[in-house]
């Protein structure tokens, strides 16, 4: 046997059917291993109450992120729409990974309370100094804003709401 027969026996594989069988699973091996994606963990969930205040200067739907030195990193959402003193805001705060989604509640105060007030702030304790993409959805005001924060000691971050 001359090494052009045995050339043509080893390509007789590439004309057998279990060939194209072994190399569509191997393909459909490699597709749904990439569209798999990352692991992000498992969500955790926090509901924070929000601390009413009034701002000096009329603001402008806002959030605005300050990262602490103890790592704890203050959120104030500055231009809060007919809340009174009376009311509430509080926030749904879900982590899956480094992405934070955030869902702000509001309750309107009572009907008689003149005390107006625009600014809610909360403290998220729960963050460790890593970068963290952001997504705010204040769906009674149908205002939201996304963004990414460095949790590092000295940072701050504003960003307008649309």
């Amino acid at each position: 046997m001359d090494s052009l027969d045995t050339l043509f026996i080893m390509l007789a594989v590439f004309d057998s059917v279990e060939f194209y069988v072994i190399a569509a699973v191997v393909a459909a091996a490699i597709v749904a291993f990439s569209a798999k994606g990352g692991e992000r963990g498992p969500a955790r969930q926090y509901l924070l109450p929000g601390m009413l205040t009034l701002s000096d200067t009329p603001d402008v739907p806002a959030i605005e992120f300050i990262c602490c030195d103890d790592g704890t990193v203050v959120l104030r959402r500055h231009g809060i729409a007919g809340m009174t003193r009376s009311g509430a805001v509080s926030l749904a705060v879900e982590v899956r990974g480094f992405d934070v989604t955030v869902r702000e509640r509001t309750v309107a105060g009572r009907p008689g309370d003149i005390e107006v007030v625009d600014t809610a702030t909360f403290i998220f304790d729960f963050m460790g100094a890593e970068r963290y993409f952001i997504s705010y959805t204040a769906e009674d005001a149908g205002l939201f804003a996304a963004t990414t924060l460095h949790n590092r000691p000295g940072i701050r971050t504003l960003k307008p709401m649309q």
